[in-house]
């Protein structure tokens, strides 16, 4: 039977830095966070329960009654959908240290509430899915923060879920420090990592990091571009709009020249996520020009180019007027 769900509500599960989610998407106009489990530190997980809840959330949508929180989401899509219980899209964003100091992050906003917050490890979690063979390797795994590369369990678990087969995984970092278990799992094409460098000079870099590390972090790109040696394994150049700082064609352009100058063949694009949340209904075409001209940009320098779910959105016209 087909219905309108998506693949991380069917099989996915998202650890946040209090709780347990499906997904960690959020810019759509349902606002995400649809829950699994509530004040969640890093403890054992009931899965028969989790499962139940999953089982809920198939069953409401099956039924043609989507979860509002689901409401424009860009990852809905309507298909078979098998009904087993297992999990194979795996959501990293538990971790809240970081060693940059990005000025649109939500973290950095809320440094009160977070700095509350105890971290928590994941790796005895992932070892009992693999043993009780809840975990299956074809989906993708995504790593996000705080910084992913600067937690004590991350070498471990890369290491882990490279040998137990998963070959999509997705590290979102800052760059800066240098991750041996992320060029071993690019060799072996197995991974890609995300860097958000945000600009394509030492003077806007420092502005929205507040760090002085452009050109280590150009370094470690290099590094890591090096070491493709497969299809998928690469690093991706990351550019996030932010209105009145980075948001004009000459930043746009040193941008593309860096990634050129670092080996890289690989963008992508985002807009900066409170703004865009405030603006939804009046963004102007200029940011889609933006995009647009990225996209021309790219084109041209033969790199490929993907686009995050808020510049996604305001291509295809979701949130767009």
């Amino acid at each position: 039977m087909k219905y309108l769900s998506c693949r991380y509500i069917e099989h996915g599960i998202d650890f946040e830095h209090t709780r347990l989610e499906t997904c960690c998407f959020t810019c759509h106009s349902g606002g995400g966070h649809i829950t699994l489990k509530q004040e969640y530190a890093g403890e054992s997980i009931d899965w028969e329960k989790l499962f139940e809840q999953k089982r809920k959330y198939r069953l409401d949508h099956r039924n043609g009654n989507l979860t509002p929180n689901c409401t424009g989401c860009v990852f809905l899509e309507e298909r078979e959908w098998d009904e087993e219980d297992y999990i194979n899209f795996l959501q990293f964003n538990y971790w809240i240290a970081c060693n940059s100091k990005c000025t649109y992050c939500y973290e950095v906003q809320n440094k009160k509430m977070f700095d509350k917050i105890k971290p928590y490890n994941s790796l005895p979690v992932i070892k009992d899915m693999i043993e009780k063979k809840i975990l299956r390797p074809g989906g993708e795994v995504s790593f996000g923060g705080g910084e992913p590369t600067i937690a004590p369990e991350f070498e471990d678990l890369i290491r882990l879920l490279t040998a137990n087969g998963f070959k999509n995984m997705r590290i979102h970092s800052s760059g800066i420090k240098y991750s041996p278990a992320i060029a071993e799992a690019i060799q072996k094409g197995v991974l890609n990592v995300v860097i958000s460098i945000d600009s394509g000079c030492e003077k806007t870099y420092k502005k929205i990091k507040r760090v002085n590390a452009y050109k280590k972090v150009l370094e470690n790109m290099k590094k890591y571009a090096l070491a493709n040696q497969k299809e998928y394994g690469f690093v991706i150049s990351k550019y996030i709009i932010i209105p009145n700082v980075n948001d004009n064609r000459t930043e746009i352009d040193l941008w593309l020249n860096s990634v050129v100058a670092c080996k890289g063949r690989w963008i992508a694009l985002d807009i900066e996520d409170v703004w865009y949340k405030t603006n939804r209904s009046v963004i102007s075409s200029y940011y889609l020009d933006l995009v647009n001209y990225v996209l021309t940009k790219a084109k041209l320098l033969n790199m490929k180019v993907e686009l995050y779910d808020r510049a996604r959105g305001l291509k295809e016209g979701k949130n767009f007027l």
